[in-house]
């Protein structure tokens, strides 16, 4: 599969004129054609699927060897991990483009996740780009109060069964309560995250958790932070950290008995949440 390319290592060209463009579309209308009904892609029938939407920011982005997505994406709102492109040669027009495109990448084609597209035509090279847009989390995630139990809740269903953790077993583990003390020290360092623009457990004053959490008026006999920025549900928030061995261990420890949590949002070029969850038992 192709990637983008680094901003730094190509020329991310404009359309290079009205022919151009009318190839791009033609190829795009194909796409959304063939995704419009069933169809076979890899030996195995898939459902009728959504029209992509079709984007002129994705329909300028170039394709070199080499392959990573384009800085441009993620200033347009897209997240690099939500997009892909792909690429052939020689086609002499959209049609022949198409099929072949559809031959070796029908499963980019077919992928549900994504949402918009472009394409355009350079000389006799055809790219398609598809993408899907990350929600605003200043639109989609709840307020403070309710995100902190959802993280609550999930953490503590979390807890309920035995997991791996990065090869070690973790046994179940009793549910935790919430500490408005800790959300507080939780809600401090993702604010400090937003704000300054880093992602650390060290804060930019040097300090880390322990000292946060006491700051916060709570003394700890066993402390622990999980960290995430990008998720825009705290349901995502938690399934990122059982997905790390660090953040699962500390989620699955039974010597924490208490837990609070935040979030705060950094509104740049595209919005990005930063999660603290912060573990502890008291003395």
């Amino acid at each position: 599969m192709n990637r983008l390319v680094p901003l730094a290592a190509i020329l991310a060209a404009l359309l290079p004129g009205p022919a151009a463009a009318s190839d791009g579309a033609q190829l795009v209308a194909l796409v959304n054609a063939w995704r419009a009904a069933p169809a076979s892609c890899q030996g195995r029938m898939r459902p009728a699927l959504p029209q992509l939407a079709p984007r002129a920011v994705l329909s300028r982005v170039a394709l070199r060897p080499g392959s990573i997505l384009l800085a441009e994406l993620d200033r347009a709102g897209y997240d690099p991990e939500l997009a892909d492109a792909v690429q052939v040669a020689g086609p002499a027009d959209a049609r022949q483009a198409f099929d072949i495109l559809r031959e070796h990448y029908c499963a980019t084609l077919s992928n549900p996740r994504y949402r918009d597209i472009g394409a355009h035509r350079d000389g006799n090279e055809w790219t398609v780009v598809l993408a899907a847009a990350m929600p605003d989390p200043q639109l989609v995630l709840p307020g403070q109060e309710q995100a902190g139990q959802e993280v609550l809740a999930a953490t503590n269903a979390a807890r309920a069964v035995p997991r791996d953790c990065g090869g070690v077993a973790m046994p179940a583990a009793p549910p935790v309560r919430w500490s408005a003390r800790l959300a507080a020290a939780a809600l401090q360092h993702s604010q400090d995250m937003a704000q300054q623009g880093y992602f650390s457990h060290t804060d930019t004053q040097g300090n880390d958790v322990a000292q946060r959490a006491l700051a916060a008026g709570y003394a700890w006999r066993s402390v622990a932070e999980n960290i995430a920025r990008g998720q825009n549900s705290a349901q995502e928030a938690v399934a990122g950290w059982l997905n790390s061995p660090g953040h699962c261990r500390s989620l699955m420890d039974a010597r924490m008995s208490e837990m609070g949590a935040a979030y705060s949002i950094r509104s740049n070029k595209r919005s990005t949440a930063y999660w603290t969850q912060v573990f502890a038992s008291p003395r």
